[in-house]
């Protein structure tokens, strides 16, 4: 049966959660930051870390600048900057740096950073570009993307691209849902709760493979969720109770595999506030190009109660060795 749980025997700790208590003000329920912070501008501040939360599903820290003013401050997930060789260590408490990125739409002492100058005059880069100096801290280790026909389906994919766009035709019941919807408050990784199907396979993170004769494992390191693709009807219930990852059933035509996934009880087709019903059906089709660098991917979507016609979907996923799973262990965020 689909469903959710932690790879143990692969996953081993990757931070040091719960670093310092938060004051109240860091203290926020959601995930997407979208949001909350303008897009269109970009701010600076001075001063002083004075508390640190280094997790996924975005690190946060506060700094207190020149005028005695507290700035909540959120940047990407540990996910993320593990990849580019940053730990924990690069954000110290009592350290003056200066922060760049968007700010806040909610808050005059909120941002996003995507960059920090430190002490030392490195900057560090938060998936960003240089601002302020060519001493930079932050270095891709993920690899090359590479060629390996050999290993086929079966390893570990980066995600290199996106899935979504705002070109659906929706129903009426549909695009009045949507008109209704709340980015902030009706969230729906608020809290850190998953994604299901087939949102889950929008996520930025990598995926791995894993034959087991009559199932296929599909591992997922967002939110250390693990898909079961059913390779044989021997032993399926005829009725699987629905879940929010639904029940997979694949077959192979030539060197794809076709998984047809079905029983999703999902409320969310995407994060803009279309939903989608329990009638909801994915047809994914996974394909290795010839060099074995890329994994090409697609989905079509059919909810007849949510788009006139079915959705097709597509992305691509790069081989880069060396890569592995890590473990997500998200951290919700809840106001006392």
């Amino acid at each position: 049966m689909n469903g959710l749980r932690h790879r143990v025997r692969r996953f081993a700790p990757l931070c040091a959660c719960g670093l310092l208590v938060l004051s109240a003000s860091l203290l926020h329920a959601h995930h997407a930051s979208a949001p909350f912070y303008d897009n269109s501008r970009e701010v600076e501040v001075e001063g002083e870390i004075t508390e640190v939360l280094w997790q996924n599903p975005h690190i946060r820290f506060t700094l207190r600048d020149d005028e005695g003013r507290d700035w909540d401050i959120e940047t990407t997930s540990v996910s993320v900057l593990s990849r580019w060789g940053l730990d924990e260590d690069v954000v110290e408490v009592g350290s003056r740096v200066r922060l760049a990125g968007r700010p806040g739409r909610l808050s005059d002492t909120a941002m996003w950073v995507s960059n920090m100058l430190l002490p030392t005059g490195q900057e560090v880069l938060l998936s960003s570009r240089p601002r302020w100096s060519d001493d930079t801290i932050g270095e891709d280790l993920r690899g090359e993307v590479a060629a390996a026909p050999e290993l086929g389906l079966f390893r570990v994919w980066t995600s290199a691209g996106r899935l979504w766009n705002n070109n659906y035709p929706l129903t009426e019941f549909a695009r009045t849902a949507r008109a209704g919807w709340d980015p902030i408050a009706d969230e729906p990784t608020a809290n850190c709760a998953p994604k299901g199907m087939a949102f889950i396979m929008e996520n930025p993170y990598p995926m791995e493979f894993v034959d087991e004769g009559d199932r296929i494992l599909l591992y997922i390191e967002e939110y250390d969720l693990v898909r079961t693709i059913h390779m044989t009807a021997a032993g399926l219930p005829a009725n699987p109770e629905p879940n929010l990852l639904g029940h997979s059933v694949g077959y192979w035509e030539g060197d794809t595999l076709v998984v047809d996934t079905t029983h999703i009880n999902y409320p969310h087709f995407d994060k803009t506030g279309i939903p989608q019903t329990e009638d909801v059906r994915n047809l994914e089709r996974f394909t290795v190009n010839e060099e074995g660098s890329r994994l090409e991917y697609s989905v079509t979507v059919t909810d007849p109660a949510i788009f006139t016609e079915p959705v097709v979907m597509t992305k691509t996923w790069a081989y880069r060795p060396g890569e592995t799973i890590n473990p997500y262990d998200c951290q919700s965020w809840s106001a006392e």
